[in-house]
């Protein structure tokens, strides 16, 4: 067997789609669940500087769940195809945290943050050289190529956030496990 491979960059139109959801019920319980999970292993070990609570911590999260089904109709809009729960976490930065530069190029169908506070440095997209200002329910839906990042945090403050990654489904998905939200 022989195969070539040819590895290029190439730019294609990508999206990023602003919202705002009301929903105090939801937004008490994630920002409570986010700060009352326990483990600290998991800080500083990924592109957050600060406490992370691991990527499938928020995957089967009813309240999660509830959000999605919220802004349904936003995602039809960006993403029209099936998707799944890839990676659902929450973020707790502090003075001296920050979220460093990255893309989740991993991720086939979109990504997201939802903001649990508000007045922190928002989100920073270098492509689009544009900020997110950090709002309580304010989320943001994003192609996966766009490099993000958040600046260090200079306020004695505490920034939380849920973000999360969504994957197509296709013929080679494994969803065995996977919980279906209508």
């Amino acid at each position: 067997m022989s195969f070539d491979v040819k590895i290029k960059n190439v730019f294609r139109q990508s999206f990023i789609l602003i919202g705002q959801i009301e929903d105090s019920t939801i937004i008490s319980n994630l920002k409570n669940f986010i700060k009352n999970y326990g483990d600290t292993e998991l800080d500083y070990k990924t592109n957050v500087k600060g406490k992370f609570t691991g990527f499938e911590s928020l995957v089967q999260n009813k309240d999660f769940h509830n959000f999605l089904k919220l802004i349904k109709n936003e995602i039809n809009y960006i993403y029209k195809k099936d998707f799944f729960i890839y990676n659902a976490w929450g973020n707790i930065l502090k003075k001296g945290d920050e979220v460093k530069d990255h893309t989740h190029q991993n991720v086939s169908a979109f990504c997201g943050v939802l903001y649990l506070t508000e007045n922190g440095p928002g989100t920073y997209f270098k492509d689009y050289d544009f900020t997110i200002e950090e709002k309580i329910g304010r989320y943001v839906l994003f192609d996966p190529i766009l490099w993000h990042s958040v600046n260090k945090i200079v306020n004695d403050m505490e920034r939380i956030t849920v973000a999360f990654n969504m994957n197509e489904i296709n013929n080679w998905t494994k969803l065995e496990n996977a919980t279906y939200i209508n």
